[in-house]
């Protein structure tokens, strides 16, 4: 399954790409469904913070590979590894970063494959979720790099956490 989205962050690439690019480890403190992150592991690519970045989300936690972390281009990739369900075969995110006006076009293209049966039968109802999550996720970036302040949907994520932690 492929999905691609596009929005528009009222921000210069430079201050996108520093969230994005530079910040990839710290992830949680802006996407609504990710309770942590973290960068782990020493760079494999030039100007990557990290090679790995571990999330906490609410169905569990999952590991990513940098597999593309491009400067110049504006370009992230990151393959999830570890921590989905055994009939997820592949799951790869492609951010690219174009600078547009004084804004920057923020795209996104998601590919997930699956495999055997159980794969087959929840490929659709799959594809549903990660539009959601992919919709909001963009929503939650633009927020955060636009106003530096989490999205409201982040934002109550976040007080629910820190009411269960006390």
């Amino acid at each position: 399954m492929n999905i691609k989205k596009e929005i528009i962050v009222n921000k210069p690439i430079a201050q996108v790409w520093e969230v994005l690019g530079d910040q990839y480890g710290e992830a949680y403190k802006w996407a609504s469904g990710l309770d942590h992150s973290e960068g782990l592991g020493l760079p494999k690519l030039e100007g990557a913070p990290c090679s790995q970045r571990t999330c906490q989300t609410s169905f569990g936690k999952i590991t990513e590979a940098v597999r593309t972390y491009d400067e110049s281009r504006y370009e992230l990739e990151y393959e999830v590894i570890k921590g989905f369900p055994g009939f997820i075969d592949t799951a790869i995110n492609n951010w690219q970063l174009q600078a547009t006006g004084n804004g920057t076009k923020v795209l996104i293209d998601f590919n997930m494959t699956t495999k055997g049966f159980l794969g087959l039968f929840m490929a659709p109802l799959m594809k549903m979720q990660m539009n959601k999550v992919i919709t909001n996720v963009l929503d939650d970036f633009k927020q955060y790099v636009e106003t530096g302040q989490q999205s409201p949907r982040k934002a109550k994520e976040t007080a629910k956490l820190l009411k269960k932690a006390a």
